[in-house]
Formats: C-alpha cells, sequence, structure tokens
C-alpha cells in the first residue's frame, strides 16, 4: 500500500516510516523544508515538499496516489499561543482530512494523545470512561477537538480510526532535551515523591499500534495504545537519565506547592496574554504531578495490538546508544 505520513521527520515519523517501508510500504512523507525532505529521503520515502498549513497540489498529487494517511504532526508545547494550536492541530488537520476523502484515500490514522480525555488524576481510564468535557490545556483542546471531527467522518469508504498514546519514548526523543539538561544543571526536582503511576508507550510500540489499526477493519474509534505496564514516573525517568549517565537526584518539591505556583504562572501568562513557554504550567502537574494511567486493552481486543518492546528491553536500548 501507498501511505502518506505527516511529521515524518519528527520523532515519531523518523520511527514509523522504516517500519512501514520494512512491512512492504511505500511512504510518501511531507516534508516543509530542503531539510526535512532531506530527511524522510534518507529513512527510505518518498518527498512531498509542502506546508501543513497551507496544503497544495503537491500533496493533492500525492493522495491521490495513496490508500491510507498516517497523520501524526502536530504543533506541542507549553505556550499559551492559541492561534498556532488551532491552525496547525485543528485547521490544518481539517483540511488534510478533507483533501483525503476528495482524492480517494480509503484509511486516516490520526496519532492522537492520551491526554485528550478531561479531568485529574486519570487512573487506569479507559476510552468508555471519557467525558465529554474538553481539557483546558491547549495542546490537549485542539487534539481532542479535531480527535472529534476525524471520527465523525468515518464511513463505509473512508475509515477514520485515532491513536491515543500518552508519553512516547525510546531512542532520540529530543522531547527529552529538557529534561536531561535540568537534571545535569542539578535543577531537576521530583513532585511529590515521585511515586504517581505513569502511562508510556515506546516507540515501537507505537509503530506496531499503526501497523495493528491499518489492518484492521475497525473504524470511528479511539484507542489508548501504551507499553502495558504501568509504573511510578521516579522509577521510570529514573531509569531514563541513568542510561545517559545523569544522576536525577532526590530533590522534591510538595504538590500543593508546585500546583500552587503553576496556576499563579496560568493567570499571569493568561492575563497579560503572554505567548512564550511559561516556566511551569497547570498540563505540567496533570501529567507529571498526578497519576496519569490508561487501559489499552480495547486496541488489544479489537485491533490485536500486540507490544513490540517491554519497558525493561526499551532502557537497555538506551544504555546501548548512550
Amino acid at each position: 500500500m501507498n501511505i502518506f505520513v505527516t511529521g515524518g521527520s519528527g520523532f515519531v515519523g523518523q520511527n514509523i516510516i522504516p517500519l512501514l517501508i520494512e512491512k512492504g510500504h511505500t511512504i510518501y512523507a511531507l516534508a516543509r523544508s530542503d531539510k526535512s525532505a532531506k530527511k524522510v529521503d534518507e529513512l527510505g520515502a518518498i518527498p512531498v515538499v509542502d506546508n501543513l498549513v497551507s496544503l497544495s497540489e503537491n500533496t493533492e498529487e500525492a493522495l491521490s496516489d495513496c490508500g491510507a494517511v498516517v497523520h501524526s504532526a502536530a504543533y506541542m508545547g507549553f505556550t499559551y499561543d492559541k492561534k498556532t494550536f488551532y491552525d496547525i492541530n485543528v485547521k490544518a488537520t481539517k483540511h488534510l482530512l478533507s483533501l483525503s476523502k476528495k482524492n480517494g484515500v480509503n484509511k486516516f490514522i490520526y496519532i492522537s494523545a492520551a491526554p485528550v480525555i478531561a479531568g485529574s488524576p486519570i487512573i487506569n481510564a479507559k476510552e468508555i470512561d471519557a467525558s465529554f468535557e474538553l481539557p483546558k490545556a491547549l495542546y490537549p483542546k485542539t487534539k481532542a477537538i479535531v480527535e472529534r471531527k476525524v471520527l465523525a467522518e468515518n464511513s463505509k469508504s473512508f475509515t477514520t480510526i485515532a491513536l491515543r498514546p500518552p508519553a512516547i519514548w525510546g531512542n532520540n526523543n529530543h522531547h527529552y532535551e529538557e529534561i536531561f539538561t535540568r537534571a545535569v544543571e542539578g535543577k531537576w526536582k521530583w513532585l511529590g515523591k515521585g511515586d504517581q503511576i505513569l502511562s508510556t508507550v515506546h516507540i515501537k510500540n507505537l509503530g506496531n499500534a499503526i501497523i495493528a489499526a491499518l489492518k484492521s477493519n475497525k473504524g470511528g474509534e479511539a484507542y489508548f495504545v501504551t507499553d502495558g505496564e504501568r509504573r511510578p514516573m521516579r522509577d521510570f525517568f529514573t531509569a531514563i537519565l541513568r542510561s545517559q549517565g545523569i544522576d536525577p537526584g532526590n530533590d522534591s518539591i510538595p504538590l500543593p506547592v508546585a500546583s500552587f505556583v503553576a496556576n499563579t504562572v496560568d493567570i499571569i501568562w493568561k492575563t497579560f496574554r503572554i505567548k512564550s513557554k511559561p516556566p511551569v504550567a497547570p498540563i505540567m502537574i496533570r501529567l507529571m504531578g498526578r497519576e496519569f494511567s490508561v487501559n489499552d486493552s480495547k486496541a488489544r481486543r479489537e485491533l490485536g495490538y500486540t507490544n513490540a518492546i517491554s519497558i525493561k528491553e526499551g532502557i537497555e536500548e538506551l544504555y546501548k546508544k548512550a
């Protein structure tokens, strides 16, 4: 099958493109710059030079030759720049969805996010447990808005599926660079005791979930996908940091104090419409200060999703790459 992939030069894309090619698929990968085009070309994909927020005939031509879309590109961050979140995560996805239907794509797999469900703490949540309420932070809120649109477009001729990964991890994950830097500088602090349970998904396991979704005849459904294990945040991040030769130390900050600071910063940033990244935000407390665990039994049952790698094996890989 020919598959159109967005976010091909990012952490998720760089890992799933080789996997899809290994499975015999031909990959067209959206690339917004010459640098990105070179990167996806080196991965074995056919670069489609275009801008996600203003897709042109380049994308339409590629889509007309594809049977499926894997949409992993998104704007993720803790800033308060509302326009950027909505332009990339909502408007651009809706446009891609429309172009995919128009050009004969049969399956649209949306890489959503576990935090699209509202509330805190989240404890071993299943898809059926989620309320219709939208989360407050811009990243999960915009992902939730467009996830609902994607699933609503499901039909007999156009199958849509949303995969909801929690914290994605694995080798060369640039999202952890700030954590590494803070720990090296002695600025890393545990939130509370660090014993809050955290669901995660290794990038190889997310790849397996995408393969399962491509093979499945299910549609119009959202699925949590995880490593199948839930570990305390302190255990998980200690293992990751030590794999890089970094000692995280034992410094901590009481959760009530961290929550107060985050909510105060939130008020200031919103009041003065500051768009830069805040030093701390309520979503950080929600995802890392309290339990955030989800149950992926639905994906395993309905999609046939299975692990490609265990957490222990993933940590061992990090040590080998360090």
